[in-house]
């Protein structure tokens, strides 16, 4: 771990099973809740802390770790190793809220801000007047962690200590919404009242950690805030470009595979009797009264591998649509439809869904046209999906074969991340050939997907160019029997 004991908040459905490892590791678990105190029979301690733990808003089943760049690093080189880096990775850029001295590039008349290592933000300036070259100090307010994201500073200075933000501003006092309690709140904010109004150009922003604080605590933050933007303010007026007047937060995304949560699952059931798959059904779940039900069930049985792969039976055999939850690597979250289900066994599953017609067939060139369809198969942890394109007489058209990690089913979906690069034939061609590989490399170079990874991904495209006839002939045949 590196000797540290870093302090960390936990939340979300992985919070008993990274709760384990974050014990295991030596770090402290701090702002914990009442369920993750009494199922670890740990302290209560509500100081402040370096890494947040939590749920991703954007990805199903990934998480996101934020907080001091050190311990975010620490922290997640740890889970890796745990999770056996079955997980594809995605970093800020620049940490968020960093604030630096930035050299402003004007271009068409649109401002943008060099911050250092060739990185250049949209800087966002209402009002303001600057020249190319101008070295000012900006922060960083929105970060890019996935490609998609727009990377944005504004001119000024902040400061954020544990507890509390001073932010540029119109002179308010504002609360991070995790600050729930009235009384705390009108402390805070009776606290804050008291200094913001010396403070021309900015906002005070009471932190999540601060409904912790008594008023005499919360008076001595807001002190040692101040007098850190005193500092920084008068620092950047002799500073040269790119110097960083205060670090900022990273993000790390951590888009978790069914391999990973697996290995979550055997952590979390040395706490308590958890199935295997427990967290891939509540991915997209937000009831899980049923798992409950089960898991409590399982606590009576000796067989988990057992217990489990038929509870999951239990859950396919009841299906006669599944959705279809195709996750890129840049995060983009893909909902293909629904799809009829012909059949769904977690190690037979064939699936059929009706296209419109208009377009391309992917990576095939052949025209979309009405009433063709799209005949998947394939089975759960399988790291591939086999597509066979047929017209409305079930007359073949074509392979697409997706790689991807493997096969999970939440219950009501069919989900995976996709890993960009994929093997096609055309049904009446002698030969496959793969497609979108460098979009794939592209990854690989960023460092999202994982050496172990590739290592898999290489020798199953090789596999899947000498099978793909093969396999598509399997999958047609399959879903004609079945459909009868």
């Amino acid at each position: 771990m590196g000797g540290y004991n870093y302090r960390v908040r936990i939340r979300g459905k992985y919070a008993t099973a990274i709760s384990k490892l974050v014990l295991d590791l030596g770090y402290t678990i701090v702002q914990a809740s009442d369920v993750i105190i009494n199922r670890f029979n740990i302290n209560v301690d509500n100081s402040a802390p370096d890494v947040t733990i939590k749920d991703s808003e954007r990805v199903p089943g990934a998480l996101s770790v934020m907080g001091r760049c050190g311990a975010v690093n620490d922290v997640v080189n740890n889970l890796l190793r745990v999770v056996e880096e079955e997980a594809l990775i995605w970093r800020s850029v620049v940490p968020l809220h960093r604030v630096v001295m930035g050299v402003v590039n004007v271009i068409n008349g649109d401002y943008f801000v060099d911050v250092g290592n060739g990185v250049k933000a949209v800087l966002r300036a209402p009002g303001g007047v600057y020249s190319d070259g101008d070295v000012i100090p900006v922060v960083i307010s929105r970060t890019r962690v996935y490609p998609s994201d727009e990377l944005v500073a504004i001119p000024g200075v902040r400061v954020d200590t544990e507890y509390v933000s001073i932010v540029p501003g119109s002179g308010t006092v504002l609360f991070s919404r995790h600050i729930r309690d009235y009384e705390v709140r009108q402390t805070l904010l009776k606290v804050g009242l008291k200094y913001v109004g010396r403070l021309r150009g900015y906002s005070i922003k009471w932190r999540s950690s601060a409904q912790f604080l008594s008023e005499d605590e919360a008076v001595k933050e807001i002190e040692k805030a101040i007098s850190t933007l005193n500092e920084a303010e008068s620092t950047s007026k002799s500073s040269a470009p790119y110097t960083v007047l205060q670090d900022g937060e990273c993000i790390i995304e951590v888009m978790l595979n069914g391999r990973a949560k697996i290995l979550l699952d055997n952590v979390r059931n040395n706490v308590m009797p958890t199935i295997m798959g427990h967290h891939t059904y509540k991915t997209l779940k937000r009831n899980t009264a049923l798992l409950d039900l089960v898991e409590a069930l399982l606590g009576r049985c000796n067989d988990r591998a057992g217990f489990s792969v038929e509870f999951m039976r239990q859950l396919m055999s009841r299906r006669y649509r599944v959705g279809i939850v195709h996750i890129k690597p840049s995060g983009e979250v893909i909902k293909l439809g629904n799809a009829d289900v012909l059949k769904l066994e977690p190690d037979d599953i064939v699936l059929l869904r009706r296209l419109r017609g208009g377009g391309y067939l992917d990576g095939l060139g052949i025209p979309k046209e009405e009433g063709d369809m799209a005949i998947t198969c394939s089975a759960i942890n399988n790291e591939y999906l086999t597509h066979v394109y047929v017209d409305h007489a079930w007359r073949p058209k074509g392979i697409y074969i997706n790689v991807n990690t493997p096969i999970e089913f939440t219950g009501s979906n069919i989900l995976y991340i996709d890993l960009a690069v994929d093997v096609v034939k055309r049904w009446d061609s002698s030969e496959a050939r793969v497609i979108d590989y460098d979009e794939y490399m592209t990854y690989v170079n960023m460092d999202v997907i994982p050496s172990k990874l590739r290592a898999r991904v290489e020798k199953l495209i090789s596999d899947l160019l000498v099978s793909a006839h093969k396999l598509g002939e399997e999958c047609l045949s399959k879903a004609r029997e079945l459909a009868g």
